[in-house]
């Protein structure tokens, strides 16, 4: 059997207020009377909720305390009033009475007719199925008229709040508050509030589908989660304070409407932050292609975007490992495509901040780009960087991988470019060695690595043409000169330090280095033609190297 609490979510009661008798609001309704005659008394059974002008009782207070101790004594359910008709306010023995006998007197708004909140009663407790279907349409106008007048989200949970007459808080999928009700403003709801988002945070998986959890410094108190779909991969959530002891199914319906149109808010919200991101994408394209070239401008953009000056930075490129040679065989339609690439994007923010980092994420072509900031770049941030790009590793819950390339620091912002690069090519390198959920550190290239980058034919020409006939050294004595261009070169030219190395007398040195010299037509002592010869022998190890592993 319904009670006349369970009465306010209904049309034209849910306005309604409680004059006197609170603690009697429990009290069971099972039918309704309407009447305005002064033997009304002989027409009322017990569970029958009265409504009535008053009209009978207006000038003879003692004659409506008589009505309510026989209303009381029959066990009625109480009694609805539209006390504005004909009282400026209720009696103050009868209210004094009710409240002494717990028995509820309701004041019944005049924009509300008893035929009309009779009818809403009545269907609810004889229909409830018409009555269902009633409140979930009167919810669905409210809420979708709210929509389309462009409601911010705080407006929507306090509606939804007096609608439950129930605190009420959106979070999103971290478990951060997006919007509250009034109700979670007061400061005697701080606690609550506290704990609520705690537990919420210590299982988030559970929040996420939906369920109930118990506060622990309230005993018998509790607050239930209800999902909220976005075009994230985790949905947002509802919380309902208190929500175990609402009526049902009115409630259910007040809260599934609600959560659609919060749906569609967050979802065009999120358009709207998708556009943001575009522009902040694209001003990210212009500062690593060049295309600004204002210092202040610069500047004023980067800072824009959450970028400070004089602050050492340091650029992380996040790839997606492929399953194959190209993203084409991932195999996946372009929207699967899409959602993964948000997930990735939204999952990387989580994790900047969780790790409370100075970053600014950026997104071109299939990189993942996050510029971090430190006042100064070390071995401790260089460990903090490596622990947070592992934690993302570790807590990605998509089927495929992530791989990262760190960049050297730059001081300044106009470096944000070379920094990008270096990153990049970190992340390349990774991947040249078949390599997958890998974080790399950009390291910049030695000579051999370098020439190992150039075309093959381009490194044979200058060999041979640096070397000439001791290119490919065939008599004991080419290769005698070749060793001692070698020994010659790494002792400085030194002539002493060469006879010592090679074990040879001074003067077999000086013969060799001049018929050297007269065959390639340079001075070992000039310092391009050093160079220039001591590149020629990196390249003929290079060249041997690669001859030896096809062999």
């Amino acid at each position: 059997m319904k009670t006349i609490n369970d009465l306010f979510i209904l049309e034209g009661m849910k306005d309604a207020v409680v004059l006197a008798g609170h603690r009697g609001l429990t009290r069971n309704v099972q039918t309704v009377n309407i009447s305005d005659t002064p033997d009304v008394i002989n027409f009322l059974t017990e569970n029958q909720l009265l409504l009535t002008t008053g009209y009978a009782f207006k000038d003879d207070p003692e004659s409506f305390c008589e009505l309510i101790k026989q209303m009381h004594d029959l066990n009625c359910s109480g009694l609805v009033i539209k006390i504005s008709r004909f009282f400026r306010q209720l009696p103050i023995e009868v209210k004094l009475l009710a409240d002494e006998l717990a028995f509820p007197i309701i004041d019944l708004p005049t924009s509300h007719t008893l035929g009309e909140v009779s009818r809403h009663i009545l269907n609810y407790l004889n229909d409830h199925k018409a009555e269902q279907l009633y409140y979930a349409l009167h919810v669905q106008k409210e809420f979708s008229n709210m929509l389309i007048k462009g409601y911010s989200l705080g407006a929507l949970l306090e509606q939804l709040g007096h609608l439950l007459a129930r605190p009420a808080l959106l979070l999103n999928h971290r478990g951060e508050i997006i919007a509250q009700s009034n109700d979670f403003l007061k400061e005697s709801t701080k606690e609550i509030k506290r704990e609520i988002l705690q537990k919420v945070k210590e299982d988030l998986p559970a929040a996420r589908e939906g369920t109930a959890f118990s506060i622990p410094s309230r005993e018998h108190q509790s607050f239930s989660t209800f999902p909220v779909q976005t075009k994230r991969q985790y949905p947002s959530m509802l919380v309902i304070y208190d929500s175990l002891t609402l009526p049902y199914p009115s409630s259910q319906m007040a809260i599934e409407q609600a959560g659609n149109v919060i749906s569609f808010t967050i979802i065009k919200e999120q358009a709207i932050e998708e556009n943001s991101r575009l522009l902040k994408n694209n001003f990210f394209s212009d500062l690593i292609e060049m295309k600004i070239h204002s210092d202040e401008e610069i500047f004023n953009r980067s800072n824009y975007y959450g970028l400070q000056k004089d602050m050492e930075n340091i650029c992380v490129v996040c790839t997606i490992d492929a399953q194959g040679e190209t993203y084409e065989t991932l195999q996946l339609y372009e929207k699967k495509v899409g959602e993964l690439h948000n997930t990735v994007y939204d999952q990387l923010e989580d994790e900047i901040i969780n790790e409370n980092l100075e970053a600014t994420l950026f997104t071109k072509g299939k990189y993942f780009v996050m510029i971090l900031q430190f006042p100064k770049y070390g071995d401790e941030e260089i460990n903090r960087i490596t622990q947070f790009l592992e934690n993302a590793q570790a807590n990605f819950n998509g089927d495929f991988t992530l791989s990262f390339g760190v960049s050297h620091s730059a001081p300044s912002l106009k470096e944000i470019p070379n920094v990008y690069h270096q990153a990049v090519e970190a992340i390349l390198t990774g991947y040249e060695h078949h390599l997958k959920g890998f974080v790399k550190f950009y390291k910049t290239k030695d000579l051999e690595e370098l020439l190992k980058s150039l075309p093959r034919k381009d490194l044979k020409a200058l060999y041979e043409n640096t070397l000439k006939s001791l290119a490919y050294p065939k008599s004991k004595e080419e290769q005698e000169l070749v060793k001692t261009i070698e020994v010659y070169l790494d002792a400085q030219c030194e002539i002493s330090e060469t006879s010592r190395k090679l074990f040879v007398h001074r003067n077999t040195v000086k013969y060799r280095i001049e018929k050297i010299e007269e065959l390639l037509n340079c001075s070992l002592r000039d310092p391009a033609d050093s160079l220039r010869v001591r590149v020629a022998l990196v390249i003929g190890s290079i060249l041997l190297e690669e001859q030896e592993a096809f062999k």
